[in-house]
């Protein structure tokens, strides 16, 4: 009994030093989990800071000012140099159906225009490099190859209609080939002698500068300036009365059917090919919460880039009739007042060719990138038109890009001087492309696969389609003669008018 006695205390001790023990390691467990659970919040919650300081979120700016900056902006891409060139166009089909052929035109590159916006919202993308992503690679070539072709073939044409309003400028200076060129006196020379040399010189100390800029954020507050500078080139075109030869001319034909007629449809397209430079400049707009300032800005924009291309394109045919030229400011009298719009065109034109050769070069790399000819970076066919600074690891080969895309577009502008046949094979090529042919593939490719094929908007993409065909078929034939004609033809015979 006493055996059991002490064995049965022993046993006790045992079990409340076991008990002391487990409480013990028991504390011990909860103050390390404790320590670890707080541990783990307070890296949670440096990562979550860290994630909220790397993550910018751009808050929409809706106000008066800035929608009127955005449209701004947006007029100041799509009133280009094919403004000046309308009433030629006019004139070859007649008032009343180049009307009604520029409102047709006018209503698909709007109705392409949402579907490309509808695109980019289902994918998040605001260029067509972007877009390009996210289609075949044979398709995205083909864009970017007509995106590098028409931003360079109007910077051709800036620097051409900058030529004769050095050539008007110079003929008051004097006469012969030294101070006249073809657009003042008909000449066998385009430009004369010293607009020549000041067009080379205006090139080399004004836009090659501007032109080697990696961001195009410096050149934003110039497009009121700009856009001020078209519409008085507008006002003089409407307002000036026609000399009294042109007034005694025969009255222009309400329509016109005849093979030159066709010559009018590219420069149409021409007009309205500036659907790429929406979705980058729409971007902090482009989101369901601001939706309806969104479609305010580009209908506003859209309409009345209308009634500017319809007022020079009526007003100058009918006012010249046939004998209107391919660029309108050489029809009116040659007054202290044209001649303030010209040097007027000149500084519009100076802040916007600094950004075709921007473009120039992005979809110059896109090509390179997609060719595997430069080493492919994860961003390299994803690259906003409007990112503020192009990702170009080596400064030598920007430059040597920029001065390539300037020199050749001078040496261009210098030979051929025809902005008419400029806008004739830009139009039948690459503007349909980009106009019509572009927003339908990109929304076919990212948002109409979802619908049957006899879903209007699908079938209304093939219609887009059908029209570019018949575009390019109908009339590349005629500017291809056209272009040739004017090639092959004598000087004493016929000039090149541009």
């Amino acid at each position: 009994a006493q055996l059991g006695q002490r064995k049965l205390r022993a046993a006790q001790a045992e079990l409340a030093a076991a008990q002391e023990l487990g409480q013990s390691r028991l504390l011990a467990a909860q103050e390390l989990g404790q320590s670890k659970l707080t541990s783990a919040a307070e890296l949670g919650q440096s990562k979550l800071t860290a994630l909220k300081g790397a993550l910018h979120y751009e808050v929409p700016d809706t106000t008066l000012f800035s929608l009127v900056g955005t449209t701004l902006n947006l007029l100041n891409g799509t009133t280009g140099p094919g403004l000046l060139a309308l009433p030629l166009a006019f004139a070859r089909c007649g008032w009343l159906m180049g009307t009604v052929m520029l409102l047709g035109v006018f209503a698909l590159n709007h109705a392409s225009l949402l579907l490309l916006l509808r695109a980019c919202l289902t994918t998040r993308e605001h260029s067509y490099i972007g877009l390009c992503s996210h289609v075949a690679d044979g398709i995205a070539s083909l864009i970017d190859w007509s995106s590098l072709l028409f931003f360079f073939g109007s910077s051709v044409s800036y620097l051409v209609i900058i030529g004769e309003a050095f050539t008007v400028l110079t003929s008051s200076l004097g006469d012969g080939s030294v101070y006249d060129g073809g657009p003042v006196s008909d000449g066998p020379l385009h430009y004369s002698l010293l607009a020549l040399l000041l067009l080379v010189a205006f090139t080399a100390v004004c836009l090659t500068p501007l032109s080697l800029l990696r961001s195009m954020d410096a050149l934003q507050c110039t497009s009121a300036v700009g856009m001020g500078c078209l519409f008085f080139t507008v006002a003089v075109v409407a307002l000036t009365p026609p000399p009294p030869d042109a007034a005694a001319a025969e009255p222009l034909p309400a329509a016109i059917f005849s093979a030159e007629a066709l010559l009018s449809l590219p420069t149409l397209a021409f007009c309205f090919s500036s659907q790429s430079l929406f979705p980058p400049a729409l971007e902090t707009l482009h989101q369901p919460a601001t939706y309806a300032y969104m479609h305010r800005v580009v209908d506003t924009t859209m309409y009345v880039t209308l009634a500017l291309h319809l007022l020079v394109g009526l007003v100058g045919s009918l006012a010249y009739g046939s004998a209107v030229r391919p660029n309108v400011l050489d029809s009116l009298p040659q007054t202290s007042v044209v001649l303030a719009a010209r040097l007027a065109v000149v500084l519009a034109f100076a802040f916007t060719f600094p950004m075709m050769v921007f473009l120039c070069r992005m979809h110059l790399r896109a090509i390179l990138a997609r060719s595997e000819l430069v080493p492919r970076a994860t961003d390299a066919l994803v690259e906003h038109v409007d990112a503020p600074r192009e990702r170009v690891s080596d400064p030598f080969r920007h430059t040597a890009v920029s001065l390539l895309l300037v020199g050749s577009s001078l040496l261009c502008a210098i030979v051929f001087p025809n902005i008419d046949a400029i806008f004739g094979l830009l139009g039948g090529t690459t503007s349909v492309v980009l106009s019509f042919v572009a927003p339908a593939v990109f929304w076919e490719a990212c948002v109409g696969y979802m619908y049957n094929w006899t879903h209007p908007r699908r079938l209304f993409c093939k219609l887009l389609l059908g029209f570019s065909a018949c575009i390019a078929a109908l009339s590349l034939p005629s500017v291809l003669v056209a272009v040739l004609d004017n090639l092959h033809a004598s000087p004493d015979a016929t000039h090149l008018r541009g």
